[in-house]
C-alpha cells in the first residue's frame, strides 16, 4: 500500500507481495520512496534503511554492504538533499535526507518505468 501514498507515481501493477527475493528497485528508487512515503518527506539514513527492510523482506538477511549502497546514493546523487536537523527535533545529532525537488520528476518516471516490467 505504499505506492498509492505516492500519487502519480502509482503503477499499472500493484506491488509484488513481499518475498524474500531482491526487488527490482534501484537504491536510489528505494531511497526515494521511502522519502516519499514519510510523513513529513524527509528521514535519517537509519529510518530510510528502517523502511527498506520493513517493505523489502530481502534487506532483512542480505549482508550490511546494501547500506553502505544507500550511503553512497544518498551522497552522491544531486537528487537528494542534506539537511541538518534543528536542535528542538528529537533523535539527538545527525541529518535529515529529502529529495531535491526538482529531482522529482525524473525519479517518478523511474520508478513508473520499473514497475511496469
Amino acid at each position: 500500500t505504499l505506492l498509492p501514498q505516492l500519487g502519480s507515481c502509482t503503477p499499472a501493477q500493484p506491488l509484488p507481495a513481499p518475498t524474500s527475493s531482491k526487488p527490482p528497485y534501484s537504491f536510489s528508487s528505494l531511497i526515494f520512496m521511502a522519502i516519499e512515503d514519510s510523513p513529513h518527506k524527509r528521514l535519517p539514513v537509519k529510518g530510510i534503511y528502517e523502511w527498506i527492510a520493513n517493505k523489502f523482506p530481502y534487506y532483512r538477511s542480505a549482508t550490511g554492504g546494501w547500506r553502505n549502497s544507500v550511503r553512497h546514493n544518498l551522497s552522491l546523487s544531486k537528487s537528494f538533499r542534506r539537511i541538518e536537523k534543528v536542535k528542538s527535533q528529537s533523535g539527538g545529532k545527525g541529518s535529515l535526507w529529502c529529495v531535491c525537488p526538482e529531482y522529482r520528476p525524473a525519479l517518478l518516471e523511474v520508478l513508473r518505468k520499473t514497475h511496469s516490467y
